[in-house]
């Protein structure tokens, strides 16, 4: 399991790399330079590691923020509440722009 999730990162962020080098990327910037601590144009294998890191807590964070009852598991009915919580932050979002 922790081996499929490590895999899953790397080309997640394998492709959102490429994305960004290629015009793609998100408000805050491409994950490239996000990974790129010092500014060298390239990341290092510690640089990866601390992007990984982020990026499985950020999973974390999210993951805690859809177990509604606090149980240490996630339904399909917290997910989908998550869901349209999620919509609705980036409709209301959208209208402000």
């Amino acid at each position: 399991m922790k081996n499929w999730m490590v895999f899953t990162l790397l080309a997640l962020f394998s492709v959102w790399s490429m994305a960004g080098h290629y015009g793609g990327g998100h408000e805050k910037g491409s994950l490239f330079k996000q990974a790129d601590l010092n500014k060298d144009g390239s990341i290092s294998t510690d640089e990866h590691e601390v992007a990984i890191q982020k990026m499985v807590d950020k999973r974390r964070q999210r993951f805690s923020e859809m177990d509604a009852d606090g149980d240490g598991s996630v339904t399909k009915g917290e997910a989908k509440a998550m869901r349209k919580q999620m919509h609705s932050k980036r409709k209301d979002k959208a209208i402000k722009e």
